[in-house]
């Protein structure tokens, strides 16, 4: 197993995992793991990527529930990229909790993006992420059908893979029936220079989530390092990202009418897209480097109750 054999050979002292989220088989693998190898260690780091792992606990068949306390519960430190998701540590029993935002390496514009304003332009609305329900994906469409029937141009990029019950044939389906077809592209999973155009060729991002094991999405972080206006949902730690950058309108969940309202605002006003994705940029700069994310990181593991004690013992 790896994790053994990277004990024995470096001496670590703190075992470093990223827990699953509430789904029953890595879960099941996590606990597997976990029993094993804790023990080895003096201490132990959970960094909490999915949330929802307390939630599965009451579903575990009965024999899983003592092996899931000894996996998961009284971590020397549990770390979470949002606020909103922290409750879990103390659920867990965690010794200390730390709250360290998601960081990305920097593939925006420094000096920003020059996006077209002609009168012949149509304004982009990119959605990025995995192409579910979850997710938002039916939310954005059935918003888009009423900007449709407004009468307002535009067009959408829909980029990522089909997955959790949604096929392809059923969103096509529904765009069919909205008259959405020519409206929309679906380019796939993007990665490096495509990835990179897709964001720079957008002028809003919508990402409309109410997906169950949502934490921080790193989209939202890579749509505001583009310095992209935002239209999103309040759930789970998306606002903790977005919230406070001035650069998002953030509504409630499941709500179409009211991603069309801000997405409409946007359309409509040029001025006021570079404004928010100027706020958005700034935001980045300040809170959403990977310089930023590393020290964060390293600040708190370095606070672990015990660690430098025991190191000078």
């Amino acid at each position: 197993m790896e994790i053994v054999g990277a004990r024995l050979k470096s001496r670590a002292r703190i075992l470093y995992f990223p827990p699953a989220g509430p789904t029953l088989v890595p879960v099941i693998r996590d606990i597997v793991l976990l029993v094993g190898t804790r023990w080895m260690f003096q201490f132990t780091v959970f960094h909490f990527h999915a949330a929802g792992l307390t939630e599965i606990y009451p579903r575990l068949p009965r024999f899983l529930r003592p092996l899931y306390n000894i996996a998961y519960r009284n971590a020397d430190l549990a770390i979470f990229t949002a606020k909103s998701s922290s409750v879990a540590g103390s659920v867990l029993g965690a010794k200390s909790i730390s709250i360290v935002p998601n960081g990305i390496p920097d593939f925006g514009e420094p000096h920003g993006i020059d996006r077209r304003t002609d009168e012949d332009h149509i304004p982009c609305i990119l959605f990025m992420g995995i192409l579910c329900e979850g997710k938002g994906l039916f939310t954005l469409i059935e918003a888009c059908s009423v900007l449709k029937k407004r009468g307002i141009r535009f067009r959408a990029v829909c980029a990522g893979t089909y997955g959790f019950g949604t096929k392809r044939e059923e969103v096509d389906a529904l765009l069919e029936t909205h008259g959405l077809k020519g409206h929309f592209i679906f380019p796939g999973v993007l990665s490096g220079n495509e990835k990179r155009e897709a964001f720079k060729d957008a002028d809003i991002f919508c990402f409309p989530s109410h997906y169950f094991a949502e934490s921080s999405p790193i989209v939202l972080i890579e749509a505001m390092s583009f310095q992209l206006p935002i239209v999103t949902t309040d759930w789970r730690g998306i606002p903790d990202i977005v919230g406070g950058s001035g650069g998002a309108f953030i509504v409630e969940p499941k709500r179409p009418e009211l991603i069309a309202k801000h997405l409409a605002k946007l359309l409509h006003d040029q001025d006021l897209r570079t404004t928010m994705g100027r706020k958005n940029r700034q935001w980045f700069t300040e809170n959403g480097t990977i310089d930023k994310h590393r020290a964060r990181i390293e600040a708190a593991l370095l606070g672990i109750q015990g660690l430098e004690r025991r190191h000078r013992s």
